[in-house]
């Protein structure tokens, strides 16, 4: 998948023009549809009424306008890279509302359906046909494949068999001229809801599509179509302590569960090393500066991430030998890439 231009957040609650709250919103004018399987060019096939063993699916038309347009998407900026919406997901009984909404959630948008007007995405979807990518961070960063009613699926939201309703709002802190965020009563909001039976003897197979969702998603995002630029501009290092055959060797000797498929210094136009220093000015460890870049295969997958080296000090003016210090999977998981993309 290649990485989206636009992004939207997605909020689940009731049809109308109030919220849970009692807030009034600014309407989008359309309309959502939801149905047992996925929707393609139109909303055919569409009905109002699932039970716990289907799939659910969603659709989103508006009416004379884009999505960027309707919704008023801000441009993207450093805090915020993607534009996005809010997504709410809740579950009502008999009028009352069971547990806490699923608030904060992100769906990437292409910039194809970002500049449309209908966006077809997931609700309640099988693990091998998922598409909607879901972050709980508006920036994307972490927080990846957290599907909103996947993650309602507990005994606070659902007590009992029974019937339910599950109400959906898709909408968008919008702001003024001033760069200043509207007041709730000028968010553009569309919302829309559908009837639900769950049966408990759903459950273990809802929780384990939960888990595989997830998995996917994670897999998916940000996916890499070729190999970035830096491993065909590598640098040409001529460093003793970090020759071609010594970073190999380290990459492959600290990093044994991964197979390095390819790797490349990249380009760096200041010192090679730096030395941390703690609180009393005596030394830390000796870092190289320049990232190195893989791409290995583990777990019969493959991923992009970065490498950092360093030497820790021991003492008496000596640094122990070179090793990895840091690696961008370690924070998150690497954006994977199809092994035999890696050339």
């Amino acid at each position: 998948m290649k990485q989206p231009t636009y992004i939207i957040c997605v909020l689940f609650v009731l049809f109308g023009f109030i919220n849970k709250n009692g807030t009034k919103h600014s309407a989008v004018t359309g309309k959502v549809f939801f149905s047992s399987k996925p929707f393609t060019s139109d909303n055919s096939g569409s009905k109002k009424s699932f039970s716990s063993n289907e799939f659910i699916y969603g659709r989103l038309e508006l009416t004379g306008q884009s999505i960027k347009q309707a919704f008023k998407i801000r441009e993207v900026s450093r805090a915020l890279p993607y534009p996005f919406l809010v997504y709410d997901l809740s579950i009502w009984k008999n009028g009352e509302e069971l547990g806490t909404g699923s608030s904060n959630n992100c769906l990437l948008l292409s910039n194809e359906d970002a500049n449309s007007s209908s966006l077809n995405f997931d609700v309640l979807p099988d693990p091998s046909k998922s598409k909607s990518i879901f972050s709980f961070l508006q920036d994307f960063s972490a927080g990846l494949g957290f599907v909103p009613f996947y993650q309602t699926v507990d005994q606070n939201h659902f007590p009992e068999a029974g019937n339910y309703k599950i109400k959906i709002k898709f909408f968008y802190r919008s702001v003024n001229a001033w760069d200043k965020e509207d007041d709730q009563d000028k968010w553009p909001v569309l919302e829309d809801e559908f009837d639900f039976t769950f049966k408990e003897d759903d459950i273990a197979t809802l929780q384990k599509n939960k888990l595989a969702v997830t998995q996917a998603i994670r897999d998916n995002a940000f996916r890499y179509e070729k190999l970035p630029d830096v491993f065909s501009k590598p640098a040409k290092i001529t460093d003793p302590k970090a020759t071609p055959d010594k970073i190999a060797a380290i990459l492959k000797r600290d990093l044994p569960h991964r197979t390095i498929l390819k790797w490349v210094v990249e380009q760096y136009n200041g010192p090679l090393w730096s030395v941390s220093k703690d609180d009393y000015n005596l030394p830390k460890y000796r870092y190289f500066n320049p990232h190195i870049h893989v791409a290995y295969k583990m777990d019969g997958k493959c991923h992009v991430g970065l490498v950092t080296l360093r030497e820790n000090y021991e003492g008496g003016g000596n640094y122990g030998p070179l090793e990895v210090a840091y690696t961008s999977a370690s924070e998150k998981q690497d954006r994977g890439i199809d092994c035999d993309k890696v050339k």
